[in-house]
Order: structure tokens, then sequence, then C-alpha cells
């Protein structure tokens, strides 16, 4: 079974100065929204290429849904599973060019197939909560700027404007999250991690969340279902 490590780092900041939020207006390379995401494919995408995240931009209840690029099931494929697999290349290109017979190139070409690859794994989600007593926000924006590439969450409740910056530094691998409040000591919030691998979770002397797991040794494909198998295996 593989090791399964991450890192993120999230920072902490309580602002006192003004919000100038009326500065936050969209541009060509802004992607905005006057409302959370209900849906992964609504949610805004942050990454470095190896590291990255969907945010929600949540009120109450923010969720990041993590990824890593190398987080795959099972380990490298052997080349020996199908060491032939090239002589059927120029019988199946005769079949389609010459010989029109696509019955037969079907037939040829999963003689070339090796095994099912392996599947890539979703690394887990962190969740912010913020309570506002039931308070709604009288003003909420969030959007994604694609030049900066930082995604914002906006909003305002009592009177107090809130916000949330995240971006992946590419030179640090890094995530960072940046949580800020326009009046002092009104910045509180729980935050917690899960994951739909094997995991353990754990608060260290640091005060640092870790979460420590394991990927499985083998996921068939979604649309592979065999009755009576087993289609996770660690």
């Amino acid at each position: 079974m593989k090791q399964l490590t991450g890192s993120i780092l999230i920072c902490f900041l309580s602002i006192t100065a003004v919000f100038q939020l009326n500065a936050q207006q969209p541009n060509a390379f802004t992607l905005w929204y006057n409302k959370p995401a209900t849906q992964w494919v609504e949610a805004l995408p942050v990454g470095n290429g190896h590291i990255g995240a969907m945010v929600f931009g949540g009120v109450e209840d923010e969720l990041l849904q993590l990824n890593e690029s190398t987080l795959y099931s099972g380990g490298p494929v052997k080349d020996t599973i199908n060491p032939k697999a090239f002589s059927y290349l120029a019988a199946i290109r005769e079949a389609l060019l010459k010989e029109e017979d696509y019955s037969k190139a079907d037939s040829l070409t999963k003689k070339m197939q090796g095994l099912y690859t392996e599947s890539y794994m979703p690394m887990g989600d962190i969740m912010f909560h913020q309570d506002f007593n039931g308070a709604k926000p009288t003003y909420y924006y969030r959007d994604l700027n694609i030049q900066q590439a930082i995604a914002t969450t906006f909003f305002t409740i009592n009177g107090i404007k809130y916000s949330r910056e995240i971006f992946t530094s590419a030179p640090a691998n890094t995530m960072v999250i940046r949580l800020s409040a326009s009046q002092k000591g009104k910045l509180n919030f729980d935050v917690a991690a899960k994951s739909q691998l094997r995991v353990h979770t754990s608060v260290n002397s640091s005060n640092e969340l870790i979460i420590n797991g394991k990927a499985p040794v083998h996921v068939d494909p979604s649309y592979y279902n065999v009755p009576g198998r087993t289609p996770v295996i660690y």
C-alpha cells in the first residue's frame, strides 16, 4: 500500500483596516459570482499543477476539495503484461484503411490492451465553519482572478466585512489561505479535515492538523462493474 502524505499551509490573519470591497470589480480576466457554489462544477479552481483545490465559497461553511497529482491507486505497471501488443498495429491499420472491416479492427485492438489503468484519488476536504448565529449576509461576492491566480470570497454580516483569499504557490508548492475580518476579535472559526481514503487525523504539539493515510492498491474503473467483485482493494 502506498503511503499518502501531503502538506498545506494555512495562514490566519485578522485585519482591522476597512476593506475596499468596491475595488473588487470583475474584469475580462475574472470569473465572479454573487452566490456560493452548490456543486463541484460551480466551485473555483486554484492550483500549481501538483496540488490544487476547488473552492466553494460558502458563508458559514466553506469547503475546499483537495487534489494532489501523484495520488493514484496502484503502482508502476509492469512492462511484461502484453509485450506483443505492438505486433497487431499493422493488421489493425490494414483492416481499417484497406479492408474497411471495422469488426475485425475492433477485435484486433482488444489484443493490444493491457490492464485497466488505475484511478485518480481525491486527496480530501478542508472545512471552515464560522458561526454567525443564523445572520444572513447583506453583501456577497466571490471570484477567481485569473491574472493573479487568487480565489477570493467576500461577504458582509452585521456590518462586518469578511474575506477568504486562496492561492497556490508553484515555487513553494504550498497552498495558502488567508481569512480576514474588518473588526478586531471577529474572526472566529473552526477548521476540520477529512478524506474518502483510509486516513488518521491528529493535532501535533505545534497545533498543526495532520492527516496520514494510504491509497488503495487497486481501484476498478467506474464503468467496470463485475457482480461479486470488490472494486476497491487496500
